[in-house]
């Protein structure tokens, strides 16, 4: 089967050159320019998200704001080249931990892209993909939705059903669609994700 991780990667890569730095994205204050240095300091520089993490800590949080700046001064493909093809050194050169780390990375921010261009439009996924959001999402929802004070539902004709939430307030919330836009809605992108909502 086909790396859905490094698929995204690719289009992200190629609707980034496509757009330029100063195109917007769904991440509240993120340029595109932003989202790529965020995804180069991921791949290749752990420590300094750790150090941007704890900047409180003098050596951690100084190295890591000279290394961000860095990548952030790179030329423009340079830095999407560097999205593309991460250092030889980063674990997602290895294609069974790349799935596991960056299938949902990519997705989410190639659609965090892609929905904030005024012309976006639908995107059929394989079956294969949607499966494998669907299974990200089944690890990963009673993460995402425990700030939800309602219990919520989410169901995926065909793949099954999920719950998650605190339901403290006795009220069940039901979202329908495709895993794909589940997951979107599960990570917060609530108006962009197509999604069917009823409450119970």
């Amino acid at each position: 089967m086909t790396n859905f991780a490094n698929v995204e990667r690719r289009h992200l890569a190629a609707l980034l050159r496509r757009l330029g730095p100063d195109a917007p994205t769904l991440c509240d204050g993120w340029s595109a320019r932003e989202l790529a240095v965020h995804i180069v300091l991921r791949d290749g520089r752990p420590d300094v998200l750790a150090g941007k993490a704890l900047p409180g800590l003098p050596l951690l949080g100084d190295r890591a704001r000279r290394a961000e700046d860095a990548v952030t001064r790179l030329p423009w493909d340079e830095l999407v080249r560097r999205v593309e093809h991460p250092p030889l050194y980063s674990p997602a050169r290895l294609g069974p931990l790349d799935k596991r780390m960056n299938t949902v990375e990519f997705f989410v921010h190639h659609e965090d892209v892609r929905r904030a261009q005024p012309q976006w439009h639908d995107r059929p996924l394989l079956h294969d993909e949607e499966k494998s959001l669907w299974r990200a999402l089944a690890l990963l929802a009673t993460v995402l939705l425990k700030d939800q004070d309602d219990t919520v539902v989410l169901i995926a004709p065909s793949y099954g059903a999920l719950r998650g939430g605190r339901g403290r307030t006795g009220t069940v919330r039901v979202l329908r669609g495709e895993p794909s836009e589940l997951l979107l809605w599960a990570y917060g992108r609530r108006e962009q994700a197509k999604v069917d909502e009823t409450v119970e």
